[in-house]
């Protein structure tokens, strides 16, 4: 959701859950060929440092206290974006204002970024978020061998600010079929009718990053995989159409595999790039497996292998969008700051267990705006942080408004943290020096309305993060709010003593047991705790 309009999602098929306390020119296809041994990166080779969490940031936000605010939350990782209309607005015409000011900026504070490439100037497409048409395929080559060069940091035609960009991606959930879209304004790609453009222009773009930076990671989409066209629904899914190609990704990896047969660069992508919203997640379940782990497992299974003619499934994944808005409600779907604080743990935590390169939050301020017409979608507010140019448009343009109260988006400066960063601020505390280990099973739990991860730390210490999940969508209003309760023994803990200490989504620790006690009970609700053996 990397461009201005909102994500309009399927709400009325929503159920609830209310929180209680505590793109190279194309060459003739030859015929279908054999699948033949690829060798693929692992997430090892694409490296990590600290937790691999991260926010996407905009232009906007380097001019307030937003980067700052992050990294004192322990983020590690930011999105950006590089618009070419920006880059080069007129042939030839080349401006790197913008994108070294935020490239710049996001270095200086310390985030290991990945780019996001789109949006074509105007004298490319009419669109632009279309495919790049043959005549103009060497610009767009060009742009992608200037942007690598000047962002890789080794010493030859450097931005001046120094920025460093190892992780690239190829638009911006390409699978969006324009056609099936309606009224609906695009996020950056539309290439879901045509896979096969996507996959030529995937090919350019990847040659001329590796000519810049042999070590550049270029990643396919980030596809949004989400809220389907009514031709390529799978089975039992039954939320409203939507504007994207369920088998986009399938589709373009296989003209990749028989228009490139041979070809030593196949699959010419590093990771791939995956978009998580909660609005369908469930859907995804599979016995312990819940919403992103679930849904990263299903998307490697349907997408990445194809019998006969490739198998993918080793390609890393990038959650490079993930987030709940704190606002505004609607008749289906409860939305608040409270809420959207419990997701962030949820998301993050699923993120780890899947075993993604890194999970990014959308985004690090509000910064969604549109007209004033319910049910004010354009209006979501997914910001970690309230954001002052989003309360003047508020202002501005809907001054009658009555879904966003003056009261509850106060503000001490242009970001103004909410309790999700402090949500996040307390996971990155926590989770810091672990490593995920694995998901406790359904009878370790005593039932399967408890989602409990274990994590390992410095001398086999180990720590659970865990809350109360029914397979309802956080936020619907037709749930009642789950709750469980969890026996924390020796099988959970180590070292294990009979104490224990739980912190709650928010920060706030209480030391539970006595020393030697066999087990200690805990009480869950949706909100994440941590938990780990009390000194």
């Amino acid at each position: 959701m990397t461009a201005v309009q909102p994500r309009r999602a399927g709400f009325a098929t929503l159920t609830a859950l209310v929180l209680t306390a505590a793109a190279c020119r194309a060459t003739p296809a030859p015929p279908t060929p054999q699948p033949t041994p690829t060798a693929l990166p692992t997430a090892q080779t694409l490296g990590r440092t600290e937790l691999p969490l991260g926010v996407q940031i905009f232009e906007d936000d380097v001019t307030t206290p937003a980067l700052e605010h992050l990294r004192e939350a322990g983020v590690a990782w930011a999105r950006v974006r590089a618009l070419w209309k920006l880059i080069e607005p007129r042939p030839g015409q080349v401006d790197w204002t913008v994108t070294d000011r935020l490239f710049g900026d996001a270095t200086a504070a310390g985030f290991r970024m990945v780019a996001v490439v789109y949006a074509n100037p105007d004298w490319v497409t009419d669109a632009e978020c279309r495919p790049v048409p043959p005549e103009h395929i060497d610009r767009y080559a060009a742009l992608w061998q200037a942007l690598v060069e000047r962002y890789d940091g080794d010493g030859q035609d450097d931005a001046p600010e120094g920025s460093v960009v190892r992780y690239w991606q190829v638009s911006n959930e390409p699978d969006f079929d324009p056609e099936q879209a309606q009224d609906e304004g695009d996020y950056g790609g539309c290439f879901g009718d045509d896979p096969e453009r996507y996959a030529a222009q995937l090919v350019v773009a990847y040659r001329a990053a590796k000519a810049a930076d042999a070590a550049a990671q270029v990643g396919f989409g980030p596809v949004a995989w989400d809220r389907f066209t009514a031709d390529s629904m799978p089975p039992g899914w039954t939320a409203p159409p939507g504007p994207y190609a369920h088998d986009f990704t399938q589709r373009a990896f296989e003209a990749l595999y028989q228009t490139q047969a041979g070809q030593p660069d196949l699959p010419f992508a590093d990771f791939v790039g995956l978009h998580n919203y909660p609005d369908n997640a469930h859907y995804w379940d599979r016995g312990e497996q819940r919403e992103l782990v679930a849904r990263t497992a299903a998307f490697r299974e349907s997408q990445l292998a194809l019998p006969g003619v490739y198998d993918l499934r080793r390609l890393p994944i990038l959650i490079s969008e993930t987030g709940m808005p704190a606002g505004p409600s609607d008749e289906w779907t409860e939305r608040s700051e409270a809420l959207q604080a419990v997701y962030v743990g949820q998301t993050m935590v699923r993120a780890l267990a899947a075993g993604v390169v890194a999970a990014i939050w959308y985004t690090a301020r509000d910064n969604i705006m549109g007209d004033c017409l319910p049910p004010h979608y354009d209006w979501l507010s997914f910001g970690l942080m309230r954001a002052d140019d989003y309360l003047d448009a508020l202002r501005q343009r809907c001054p009658k408004q009555d879904w966003v109260a003056a009261d509850a988006y106060a503000l001490d400066s242009g970001a103004t943290p909410r309790p999700a960063l402090k949500a996040l601020a307390t996971l990155t505390a926590a989770l810091r020096g672990y490593s995920f280990e694995r998901q406790l099973t359904v009878q370790e739990t005593a039932g399967a309305a408890v989602e409990a991860y274990r994590f390992r730390g410095p001398g086999g210490r180990s720590l659970l993060a865990a809350w109360a999940s029914d397979g309802n969508r956080l936020g619907a209003r037709s749930a009642d709010p789950p709750s469980a309760r969890l026996v924390v023994g020796a099988y959970a803990l180590a070292p294990w003593n009979g104490r224990i200490r739980v912190t709650d989504h928010l920060g706030q620790s209480v030391s539970l047991g006595r020393a030697g006690d066999q087990a200690v009970e805990l009480g869950l609700n949706a909100a994440p705790v941590y938990v780990t053996v009390a000194d």
